[in-house]
């Protein structure tokens, strides 16, 4: 399983040695224009509904105590995981906008609340990832390491998340 969720991330990110993002030190690499191109159209992979599903999640996932750390709302996170959604193989990126509206409806049935994700507060949307992370069903974990893994990806490709994890930016 964990080489195949590499083999995923190598896919959505492809990296250099150093573990740094093409993108950041190769802007024209293959695919990075893509990005460039989808981002600046304004045609997006998700829904405004979706986006906002998907910037609940990814808020509860980077949810940092480090000083100076930007919100995700104050980054372009949001429109990088779309713009990198829409420019990948439609095939494996199709079940993306049905999961998230999986997982704003989830709490009905897993957690037995009757409020979707994108009511609930902070602690209770923690608490419904948690069981998304702990569940016994592997489709439900490999859905919530998606979902992590694109947080992470749109998340800190930002440059102004770069002084957090060290990264100085391309040479």
């Amino acid at each position: 399983q964990r080489q195949g969720a590499q083999a995923v991330l190598a896919t959505l990110w492809p990296v250099a040695d150093d573990a740094t993002p093409v993108a950041a030190i190769a802007p024209n690499a293959p695919g990075t224009l893509l990005l460039r191109q989808n981002a600046e159209s304004g045609a997006g992979f998700f829904s405004p509904k979706e986006q906002e599903i998907l910037t609940q999640i990814v808020e509860r996932m980077i949810d940092s105590d480090q000083p100076g750390a930007p919100r995700v709302r104050d980054t372009k996170t949001i429109v990088t995981i779309d713009a990198l959604c829409g420019s990948l193989d439609p095939s494996v990126t199709q079940p993306l906008p049905t999961l998230l509206h999986v997982v704003d409806y989830a709490p009905f049935v897993f957690d037995l609340s009757l409020r979707r994700f994108t009511h609930r507060t902070p602690a209770e949307q923690d608490a419904s990832l948690d069981g998304w992370m702990r569940s016994r069903f592997a489709l439900r974990r490999q859905a919530f390491m998606a979902l992590r893994n694109l947080s992470f990806l749109g998340y800190y490709s930002q440059e102004e998340t770069w002084p957090l994890i060290g990264y100085g930016g391309p040479l």
